[in-house]
């Protein structure tokens, strides 16, 4: 009896020995594991829905005369809302008030001066996917000199009812146009910083009040928002945006910013921030969006250098694991929508795709997300550290008997992990599946094994820079 004990010992010790070394999530069988930092999902606590965070800037259509179109990776990672700006990197000779409407001295009643073809084409393509439009009324950055289109309008009331036949045309059937039903209408883009502006804070101001009058007067259900800050709403055009919209009445449904930042916990005290200078100035029910934002390790302005070291980390293994920290900590803010930027390729190479269109790691990073979001519930979780980006996020669907845990290490020195899940609500065994994002893997399946516990705990191996999806399905 004695023997057979030992026997059944060193099987059971054999195959254990051997399960640590083939895989990154195991049962937890030790006390070792007892001083490992720890998450915990409660599938019994559930918290709603997910907000539309994961949106994106920059539509499909690729440019190079259209050659590539991106629709089916969008399909991938299922945008809620893609916003229209600095589209000429991806399609030139759209959405720009330039490029719509050319020669500015025209009359801006007669449909014969627009040229509409080629952004009918790029929304059109967005429209296609499910997504919605945020249109951004104004012009694309310019980083070199001179600057061509970036000046405040000659005569701002007829640019502002530019915008308006724009919306007319894409909402009402003006000139051989659509009924499209776009909600949400931008204010130009970054007016504090000179790349994006070259007026004076009060011309913006006035711009902005002209435009969303205006607008607003053609349609009271449009959302018209800005000033689409390239720094924090507390800035000092930040606070005359505000305040000017309180004193003129000027209609603001969202208020708009940006955020790039090589922390997480900068970039998240930079939107508590923000947030907070909004509602100090009583707008307490506006919309708030996060209109452009991604991880960025340095940035030297026009430096070559920069471009290819460290934009380059931005579509690499940490600019992923940022991305999902970031968007896991955003669902407990007061955000409403958020837009990464971006989704084409750039002379950058900024963001989901090369200037050629081939996705990069941080595509990944957005589709893990959206298998969260396609669950529909999210559930209560433990485990984040702000301060260096590791992140834990839950979701079930209790009717498919699915449950998925996606977790994040941007830069932590903590490498292993253990998982605790709690109330389960299954009776049959769960198939856990784990997909890996890392310098070596593209969300690729890592491991799958069964267990047959309603509470049990799993070793997890995230080193920094490396994404965890675990989607578990009941048998």
């Amino acid at each position: 009896m004695k023997t057979n004990n030992c026997i059944t010992s060193a099987i059971f010790g054999l195959f254990l020995f051997l399960g640590l070394l083939s895989g990154n999530a195991l049962l937890a069988q030790s006390n070792d594991t007892a001083t490992l930092p720890e998450f915990v999902v409660d599938v019994s606590k559930t918290m709603g829905g997910f907000k539309p965070l994961n949106g994106v800037n920059g539509g499909p259509r690729i440019r190079l005369g259209n050659a590539f179109d991106n629709s089916e990776y969008f399909k991938t990672f299922g945008p809620p809302h893609i916003r229209l700006h600095d589209t000429r990197y991806s399609d030139e000779e759209t959405v720009d008030i330039h490029t719509i409407f050319p020669n500015f001295d025209a009359d801006e009643n007669d449909p014969a001066n627009y040229r509409f073809q080629k952004t009918d084409i790029y929304i059109k393509s967005i429209l296609d996917l499910g997504a919605k439009v945020i249109f951004r009324l104004g012009e694309s950055i310019e980083h070199g000199e001179p600057k061509f289109y970036i000046h405040p309008p000659a005569d701002f009331d007829k640019w502002a009812r530019i915008c308006s036949r724009i919306v007319q045309h894409y909402n009402m059937g003006w000139a051989d146009g659509f009924h499209w039903d776009i909600q949400y209408w931008e204010v130009w883009n970054e007016p504090d910083i000179a790349e994006c502006w070259s007026g004076t804070q009060e011309q913006y101001l006035q711009l902005y009040e002209i435009t969303a009058k205006t607008l607003k007067k053609l349609n009271a259900n449009l959302k018209v928002g800005g000033p689409t800050l390239a720094y924090n709403m507390d800035s000092e055009l930040g606070e005359a945006f505000l305040k000017h919209c309180k004193k003129t009445n000027s209609p603001l449904d969202f208020v708009s910013y940006h955020i790039y930042s090589k922390s997480t916990d900068d970039f998240m005290k930079r939107i508590e921030i923000s947030n907070a200078a909004i509602r100090k100035h009583g707008f307490k029910n506006v919309e708030i969006s996060l209109s452009e934002w991604n991880y960025v390790s340095s940035w030297s302005g026009k430096s070559r250098e920069a471009s290819r070291d460290g934009l380059a980390q931005t579509m690499a293994a940490p600019g992923a694991a940022f991305t999902v920290a970031v968007l896991s900590y955003m669902q407990d803010t007061e955000l409403d929508m958020a837009q990464y930027y971006s989704a084409f390729g750039t002379i950058f190479r900024f963001g989901l795709f090369d200037k050629y269109g081939v996705p990069k790691k941080a595509i990944h990073a957005l589709e893990a997300y959206h298998k969260m979001v396609q669950l529909g519930t999210r559930v209560s979780t433990s485990g984040n550290k702000q301060e260096t980006g590791v992140s834990i996020i839950a979701s079930t669907e209790l009717g498919e008997g699915k449950t998925a845990v996606l977790i994040s290490n941007f830069e932590d020195n903590a490498s292993r992990y253990k998982l605790q899940i709690k109330n389960v609500p299954f009776k049959n065994e769960l198939k856990c599946s784990e997909y890996v994002l890392d310098d070596n893997h593209n969300l690729d399946l890592d491991r799958e094994q069964i267990l047959s516990s309603k509470d049990f705990s799993l070793i997890v191996d995230l080193p920094k820079s490396t994404v965890r999806l675990l989607l578990f399905e009941a048998l």
